[in-house]
């Protein structure tokens, strides 16, 4: 029987049925949408995801913690024994390699958003594959979801044979389908309208069965969500690239310029004396610090070597490079509002989502949300060497035509360390609100730290003085390294600073402010025992001898940081810890949801925290593996062994850590350079949460998420 005629087999009762009469209850029918997560262009995406959940999910109730015991099914590596890497390694199961380098490498090539242009961007239109095949689709405003639909299993027990089915669109003048097939086969309709006015979206669906029975289900109706972020690291993912560098078993990397000769570079290097009066960065006084892991590259996997200082060198090295989703921003998939997405879609099978995540490393709400702001990688490929405005970015996407009408802010403005402050005049075109292609139902956002010089602060507390990374805030243009009283002077126009974004938001996009969920951030300067990093300086930081923790400049730094947690307390509702009687944002605040309840969770597992039951082996697998002179093998492990996205106790990443996750080096100078180590260690994204961190806000954010996707606006509860 084909699609496009009616079947004599097909009862008055279910036509009565598929015209609106529905003659059953509607759990007879179970119907889902196929490839949900829109940010996914493909069913095997969503559909590893889909496997964890139900596995991290059971038959009980909703795990209050299901998002982390999903990304735990994920990221688990694959081995009998994971209490170390070389351990891990030797009982390495038929999915380590993959285990290993953690479930985004699978999907990054998959995603709705064009990594490869320039300026990086989503786009317009996506080509999304389904079980019947393909379908090119508006990314924003799709017109069709895909849903499959199942006879109820305890229905169809002693049935055999076919079953008719038969369906046609709720809107007026819908044209009937009808399929017949095995009564067990699911239902696949390829096109189920999708509309913003309710009443023109979905199907309704009757089948009958070979018994006489009918089945009907009136309102087959997807609900299609559009949800946004916008803000900066701490929602970026930066720290967790989603396909993480290898590095070499046996090669290392000796930062030193002075050795790029081509007599040293045709063979294996040879052992370097370490430098006097230059530092130690490990434990065993006869390691030299300028001597770490390399790359793996093509010309190892080839079995040969490329000259250090040619451009072949370069080529490889940069083509051995962390994969981001977006490289300029250091923004991945592992980030919290992606894992957020996720599982909105994996609870509700009847809802579809559509996200667009801008956000972006560095950002601030002025030079990011509303100015173009320096890249953390990239700067130097065609049109690389700005990130446009976050809300900029957000317009293009959501805008039918080019009408804009234009709105301008008084934004307070300053560059990093330096504390003279003066307010700046910034016009913004906005698209007519007739003219934005759908409401957004949800932003999630992380923004402020950034604002206050989040990062000029833990360059402080890790290093004795500016004049050693000089260099690198010339490499950056501003400062990297200023105390509490700078930032002191920013927190006091942080209120206006968030006021302005409260309107841009209501002005350009018409989102209402209790649909903002902003999240607080998570303390990062605990031990396991909740006191104060610092007791062991170097502990996670050996990758460069330049770096170790201040426990007075720490605590100095932690104590600003309870005042900005405050103050953004304060600024968000109008109350909370010692609030300014004169903030702009008024008594009421910015009516944003400010979210802290996932705060207890990171109380004891900051940058320093090592595992309670094996702190000493924890401790030791903290440092960066190096080689001895002499010695064959890499302690404590070797780098070819590195488990980024394993579990640990600790929720930060150290700057070991981000050396061997991401491993950013500073494009326009010498990759040997010996600033390198520690440029990489600072802005590969050290002091940013781990994947396993972005799973556990992702749990809090979702119950909050719920109160606002749950409930149905004008246009759902007209349908219903």
């Amino acid at each position: 029987m084909g699609r496009h005629s009616l079947s004599a087999a097909v009862s008055a009762a279910a036509i009565l049925a598929i015209c609106g009469i529905s003659t059953t209850q509607a759990q007879d029918l179970q119907w889902q949408v196929e490839n949900p997560f829109r940010f996914f262009k493909s069913t095997r995406s969503f559909a590893l995801h889909e496997a964890a959940f139900n596995a991290a999910r059971g038959k009980g109730e909703m795990p209050r913690d299901v998002v982390w015991r999903t990304e735990r099914r994920l990221n688990d590596p694959d081995c009998k024994d994971s209490s170390t890497p070389d351990r891990c390694a030797a009982t390495a199961g038929k999915r380590y390699q993959q285990s290993r380098l953690g479930w985004a490498a699978q999907t990054l090539s998959d995603t709705c958003y064009d990594r490869n242009a320039r300026p990086r961007r989503y786009s317009a239109t996506c080509e999304r594959v389904y079980s019947w095949g393909r379908a090119r689709e508006d990314y924003v405003l799709p017109e069709a979801h895909t849903v499959s639909i199942a006879i109820a299993p305890e229905k169809l027990a002693g049935v055999s044979g076919d079953c008719t089915w038969m369906w046609r669109p709720r809107r007026t003048g819908g044209k009937v389908e009808t399929l017949k097939q095995a009564c067990n086969n699911r239902l696949t309709i390829a096109r189920v309208p999708y509309s913003r006015d309710a009443a023109n979206s979905g199907v309704s669906v009757a089948v009958t069965l070979p018994d006489g029975r009918q089945f009907a289900e009136r309102d087959v109706v997807v609900e299609d969500l559009f949800i946004v972020a916008l803000g900066d690291s701490f929602a970026s993912g930066e720290s967790n690239p989603d396909r993480p560098v290898q590095f070499s078993p046996s090669r290392e990397m000796v930062y030193d310029p002075t050795l790029l000769q081509d007599e040293v570079a045709m063979g294996p290097q040879p052992e370097i004396p370490p430098v006097k009066g230059f530092g130690l960065s490990s434990s065993d006084p006869k390691t030299n610090p300028k001597v770490l892991p390399r790359r793996l590259m093509e010309d190892e996997l080839a079995e040969r070597f490329l000259r250090l200082s040619s451009p072949e060198f370069r080529t490889a090295f940069d083509r051995a490079s962390a994969q981001w989703l977006s490289n300029d921003c250091h923004r991945s998939q592992y980030g919290y509002p992606i894992r957020v997405g996720l599982q909105l879609a994996l609870e509700n099978r009847h809802r579809s989502i559509t996200l667009a995540t801008f956000t972006c490393s560095g950002a601030e709400i002025a030079n990011g949300l509303f100015l173009e702001m320096d890249p953390r990688q990239g700067f130097s490929e065609p049109n690389g060497k700005k990130v446009r405005a976050q809300l900029d970015q957000l317009t293009e996407l959501l805008c039918r035509s080019d009408a804009r009408r234009q709105s301008t802010y008084a934004l307070p403005m300053y560059s990093a360390g330096n504390t003279s402050i003066s307010t700046q005049n910034v016009t913004k075109s906005w698209c007519p609100p007739d003219q934005r292609k759908r409401p957004i139902d949800m932003v999630m956002m992380s923004i402020g730290g950034n604002d206050v010089g989040f990062g000029g602060l833990v360059a402080y507390s890790m290093t004795e003085s500016a004049a050693d990374f000089a260099p690198i805030a010339a490499w950056v243009g501003s400062s990297i390294r200023f105390s509490p009283q700078v930032s002191r002077v920013y927190l006091e126009v942080l209120d206006e600073r968030m006021k302005v974004l409260k309107d841009a938001l209501q002005q350009g996009f018409g989102i209402e402010p209790p649909r903002v969920l902003q999240t607080t951030y998570e303390p990062i300067q605990y031990d396991e025992n909740g006191a104060l990093c610092g007791a062991q300086p170097t502990l996670g930081l050996d990758v460069h001898p330049g770096l170790q923790l201040h426990r007075g400049r720490l605590k100095e730094t932690a104590d600003f940081l309870d005042e900005f947690l405050g103050r953004l307390e304060c600024i968000a509702n109008g109350r909370g810890r010692s609030c300014p009687g004169n903030l702009a944002t008024g008594a009421s605040g910015t009516g944003f949801k400010l979210i802290t309840d996932h705060v207890p969770e990171f109380t004891k597992r900051g940058i320093c925290a090592r595992d309670p039951k094996r702190a000493l082996a924890d401790g030791i697998n903290m440092r960066v593996p190096r080689r001895s002179p002499g010695a064959d093998e890499f302690r404590p492990y070797s780098p070819a062994a590195t488990l980024p996205y394993a579990r640990h106790w600790r929720l930060f990443r150290t700057p070991n850590d981000a050396f061997l996750t991401a491993h950013t080096h500073r494009e326009g100078v010498s990759a040997f350079d010996i600033l390198q180590p520690a440029y990489a260690g600072l802005y590969s994204g050290a002091i940013h949460p781990t994947a396993e961190a972005h799973a556990i806000v992702a749990d809090y954010v979702v119950r909050h998420a719920r109160g606002i996707v749950d409930k149905p606006r004008p246009a759902q509860q007209a349908a219903q």
